[in-house]
């Protein structure tokens, strides 16, 4: 095989590995990125400076660490990313003027202190007796931002599995302690996360279910103490979020019921509140989607004057805020919808 051809089967493995390894199977996606090393490892002298051997072997050392990130072994995934680092480094070596190369090289070096990090405060709570509870909250903490991070980076995969690994230790620290209300709203923000990290590979099923448990558990608090505006708050987030599920699924009379519960709350809580801009917006955003299922489902003059009550509202905060350009986008827009539905049929 020429070296054009080795290349060229590597970027196609890359490839494939990539697509196998967003439906889930990590096994199968390392198979092929190790394959893809294989085949351009031996196009790599230890002193080259040649950029395109460089190139494909720290790419590949990167999918491989992101990988073993989403399996949870983090030793190896360490040694892969700090290869990748070494490789990013020799590469930006040979045009000291390449910023994107120097921009992978700083970016390679922030990911491997992350999974130091990672890999520091996960084996706190594996060694030398059992972890507090400081310890075991900023691990969760931990695993959660991480989580945020790698869905940023498109690695869902890697982001569901830190996001079961931190639910698991908010569980066990909310299992030891069972009346401190922090602990469980940490365990109703993790469900929620895993919610929306399943919701996103399109497990709408699991996403319905872990949103429903955080429901459950905010709905608990809330009733312990219904003068806790943060608590109602948490409710009508999750509502939110089972309301975007179920439209996903179809089933819009129950989309529309969820929407419609957490205006209430946050029609409620505002009229607490009446300055609170963000509670104002919340609102304008539950009419809002509650007003498109209404056109969904042939209710236009319902939805009409869900938007307009929208627009009442989001005008409310441009006066507020005058010049405001998220705000004034949402204007148009609902006028848009407005003007549309006012339309004879």
């Amino acid at each position: 095989m020429t070296p054009a051809e080795a290349y060229e089967q590597h970027d196609l493995l890359i490839t494939a590995a990539d697509a196998i390894k967003r439906r889930g199977d990590l096994t199968g996606a390392l198979a092929r990125y190790r394959a893809a090393g294989d085949l351009v490892r031996g196009l790599l002298d230890p002193g080259s400076a040649a950029r395109q051997p460089l190139a494909a072997m720290a790419l590949t050392h990167q999918r491989i660490g992101e990988a073993l990130i989403a399996q949870g072994d983090l030793t190896a995934a360490l040694e892969a990313l700090r290869t990748e680092f070494d490789l990013r480094r020799r590469l930006s070596a040979v045009d000291a003027d390449d910023a994107q190369a120097r921009e992978q090289v700083a970016r390679t070096g922030a990911r491997v202190a992350e999974v130091l990090v990672l890999k520091s405060t996960i084996a706190t709570l594996g060694g030398g007796g059992a972890p507090g509870r400081t310890q075991s909250g900023e691990v969760s903490s931990t695993l959660s931002a991480a989580a945020g991070a790698l869905e940023q980076h498109g690695d869902l995969a890697g982001a569901l599995a830190l996001h079961r690994e931190g639910l698991a230790i908010r569980r066990k620290l909310a299992e030891r302690d069972p009346d401190d209300v922090d602990h469980a709203r940490d365990v109703s923000w993790s469900l929620a996360g895993l919610g929306g990290a399943l919701a996103a590979r399109g497990d709408l099923a699991g996403a319905l279910v872990s949103h429903s448990e955080a429901l459950a558990v905010r709905r608990r608090l809330a009733e312990r103490k219904p003068d806790d505006s943060q608590r109602r708050l948490d409710v009508s987030w999750s509502l939110m979020a089972i309301g975007d599920v179920l439209e996903q699924q179809g089933d819009l009379a129950g989309a529309l019921a969820a929407f419609g519960e957490s205006r209430d709350i946050r029609r409620t809580l505002l009229a607490e509140d009446p300055d609170n801009e963000g509670l104002r917006c919340d609102v304008a955003t539950s009419l809002a989607r509650a007003a498109a299922i209404l056109v969904a489902t042939g209710k236009r003059a319902a939805a009409l004057a869900a938007y307009r009550d929208a627009r009442d509202h989001v005008l409310a905060l441009c006066r507020k805020t005058p010049g405001h350009a998220a705000w004034q986008s949402d204007i148009a827009a609902l006028d848009a919808r407005i003007a549309e539905l006012a339309q004879p049929s």
